[in-house]
């Protein structure tokens, strides 16, 4: 899940101070407080929205960053968006000296599942090998 860049604050690399390093843990009823039930079922249940259906869709914004909405860390930048008919896409995720990798991996059944290196909120997964961008990666 994303937040409109916009609605984040700032973009590009460096904007991650050691405020991002320190991990999001919650318990259940506070993440139900913090996030709206559609949120709460991907990013805490594993869940996933029906292709074609985001509103990032369709939004390519030409600076900025999107961002967790469970813990605002910023994870794509607007330029590593790309098309994809199905779900909102990108090619690589934000990497900082602070935070490192801000999205973290978890491999299984389903492939490889990606999720927000700071609260561990579930993103989607990263597919790899299909030629669609220059990295090779669609996450």
């Amino acid at each position: 899940m994303a937040k409109d860049p916009a609605e984040s604050g700032g973009g590009g690399s460096g904007v991650c101070g050691e405020e991002w390093v320190e991990k999001v843990k919650l318990s259940t009823a506070e993440w139900r407080k913090r996030l709206t039930p559609s949120e709460y079922q991907i990013l805490r249940c594993h869940g996933t929205e029906a292709p074609g259906t985001h509103s990032h869709i369709r939004f390519f914004p030409s600076d900025g960053y999107f961002a967790c909405a469970g813990c605002l860390l910023p994870l794509y930048s607007a330029g590593a968006k790309f098309r994809d008919p199905g779900w909102p896409a990108w090619d690589k995720c934000f990497f900082s000296e602070a935070a490192g990798c801000h999205v973290a991996t978890k491999s299984g059944m389903g492939g490889t599942e990606i999720l927000c290196g700071r609260c561990e909120g579930h993103l989607g997964h990263v597919f790899f090998g299909e030629r669609h961008t220059k990295t090779n990666e669609r996450h």
